[in-house]
């Protein structure tokens, strides 16, 4: 018996001093300055993306599909991208889609782009190539769609079918069919026989009609072809 209460009394101590130390500790933990956590590499680069944002969302991989009516109008795919509390969301190595419903696609390809969910906007940069179905080829540092228009205010280089040239920037309407170059444009046709000399023309704007298949140079416009000039 006495064993026992000796036994008691030792525990009852021991017990003391564990709940003593549980608590000392717990008061250590709260009362101790904490230590800023490491900054995560990404979280700095996101923070240079879109300044003053929150970011909400990360990952290496995006696919999204847009649709209208159950049809399929936009499709985007990127290596890795960010989403943040503003519906913007930056993606990089982007590839995007643009399906119309008469079956021609426009293909836009770049390093970097951003893209709001809500407003459909994106803006393309680092090094923009589009291509058509329709034998459009376009090349430009950035870009911008805002659902329905590719546009620019910079120099693009461009291909439509024979026309090969460049100017300071571009207005594509998507639904319209109708690319719209201008701040001086310059284009040469290449010739459809070998012997035949190919004509340059040069303008302040240029207007394609994709689905009537015509050209239209504006203001100030001169042709060259080989000794002839028009102007």
């Amino acid at each position: 018996r006495n064993g026992m209460q000796r036994t008691i009394r030792i525990l009852r101590v021991v017990l003391l001093v564990l709940i003593v130390g549980v608590l000392a500790y717990i008061g250590f933990s709260f009362n101790r300055t904490p230590h800023p956590p490491a900054q995560n590499p990404l979280d700095t680069d996101v923070a240079t993306q879109r300044p003053g944002d929150k970011s909400i969302a990360k990952s290496d991989k995006f696919h999204d599909v847009q649709t209208i009516g159950g049809r399929v109008v936009m499709e985007i795919v990127a290596e890795r991208v960010v989403a943040f509390a503003s519906r913007w969301t930056t993606l990089e190595g982007v590839r995007m889609t643009i399906y119309r419903a008469n079956g021609l696609t426009y293909q836009l390809s770049c390093p970097n782009a951003e893209f709001n969910s809500e407003t459909k906007e994106a803006l393309a940069k680092g090094g923009v190539k589009v291509l058509s179905s329709d034998g459009v080829e376009i090349s430009t540092a950035e870009i911008r769609f805002d659902g329905n228009r590719l546009t620019n205010d910079i120099p693009v280089q461009f291909k439509i079918d024979r026309w090969n040239g460049n100017a300071g920037a571009l207005d594509l309407d998507v639904a319209g069919e109708t690319l719209r170059l201008h701040k001086q444009v310059n284009a040469t046709m290449t010739p459809e026989q070998p012997s035949e000399q190919p004509m340059t023309l040069a303008g302040a704007e240029s207007v394609f009609h994709r689905r009537e298949n015509t050209v239209t140079f504006n203001n100030t416009v001169q042709m060259t072809r080989g000794p002839e000039s028009l102007r």
